[in-house]
């Protein structure tokens, strides 16, 4: 456990003595750091059966028909002022999407390239984070753009028996299970295997196809202690999360306390300024453990990286085992 438990001591170091970090966390987040939890719960949850069933109800919706476009074109010629107001409306909104996902993008590689400066001992500043997330802008979001696609059509796979469930549920119940076992382990070892390449292209200077290649050879060499770095952040996440969610319940006591005096008094105006402090302190405490949770876990898998590089590294099973063996 020795391993992990330096990796992790030091993550949570570089996560609360560098605060400008908590800043690439809100946006890092965004990309869904840990994509391995979320393949898990969207599988555990049964959501990955409703991906086939949303992408048919948007076809639906007839967005994609003649029809949709016979009113744009309508709404062009007999209302050209409308139309351009829309079409501003959609090009601000697609910029502030296209910002979004450029700034999640440089915050991952700014969070992996200052946690490997803190384990090396190198300088860094919130300025050399964005440098770095520049620079790897397009190779990080290549990698990102390779894991969830694949992800999305693992999942996709996973839900195409319930698309027969109404012919006999039995049977699609029986090929889910087996495509869920198949599958969610493929899914987990590539999102695995994308953080290591992330971690070659920033750290290593890597392009996107050696990144790869790399990643996938340093995650085959050491798959165990992989899936058990993953096991404990995963237990590190419910922990957090059940722990955020005691606060809050303490939290809304003295303000459901407030609320009621406001009320008794008949104080509408006290009782909306209460609804609103009580949001956004609930908010504010998702955000920040939220974002401290990214630049953790992102540290946590960049020191795995830079000790299995360096060092190498034996899985804790493997270890227990050959103590047995011993015996």
């Amino acid at each position: 456990m020795t391993l992990y438990r330096n990796i992790l001591k030091q993550s949570w170091r570089t996560t609360w003595r560098n605060k400008y970090l908590w800043f690439f966390g809100i946006f890092a987040v965004l990309l869904g750091n840990a994509g391995e939890y979320k393949i898990l719960s969207h599988s555990l949850m049964g959501d990955d059966q409703s991906i086939l069933p949303a992408i048919d109800r948007i076809a639906q919706t007839g967005i994609f028909s003649k029809h949709a476009l016979d009113n744009i074109f309508g709404i062009m010629s007999q209302n050209p002022l409308l139309f351009s107001k829309m079409i501003i409306i959609f090009l601000v909104i697609g910029f502030l999407i296209c910002f979004l996902v450029w700034l999640s993008v440089v915050s991952q590689s700014a969070i992996v390239n200052s946690a490997a400066s803190v384990i090396k001992q190198k300088e860094h500043d919130f300025q050399k984070g964005m440098d770095s997330g520049i620079k790897n802008f397009w190779q990080i979001f290549a990698l990102n753009i390779i894991a969830n696609v694949a992800i999305l059509l693992i999942l996709a796979v996973i839900s195409l028996p319930f698309l027969f469930g109404k012919i006999n549920i039995i049977v699609a119940s029986l090929f889910y299970v087996i495509l869920f076992i198949v599958f969610i382990p493929v899914a987990i070892s590539l999102s695995l295997i994308i953080k290591y390449a992330i971690a070659l292209t920033v750290i290593n200077r890597n392009n996107l196809f050696d990144a790869i290649k790399l990643g996938w050879k340093l995650f085959k060499d050491n798959w165990v202690v992989s899936f058990e770095m993953a096991l404990i952040l995963f237990f590190i996440n419910f922990a957090v999360g059940l722990l955020i969610l005691f606060i809050i319940l303490i939290l809304a006591i003295p303000f459901l306390s407030l609320g009621l005096i406001f009320y008794f008094f008949s104080s509408a105006l006290g009782v909306g300024i209460t609804i609103i402090l009580a949001f956004s302190t609930a908010l504010l405490l998702i955000i920040i453990s939220g974002s401290m949770l990214t630049v953790f876990q992102t540290s946590s898998w960049t020191g795995l990286f830079i000790e299995l590089i360096k060092n190498g590294g034996t899985a804790k099973i493997v270890r227990m085992l050959g103590g047995i063996i011993k015996k």
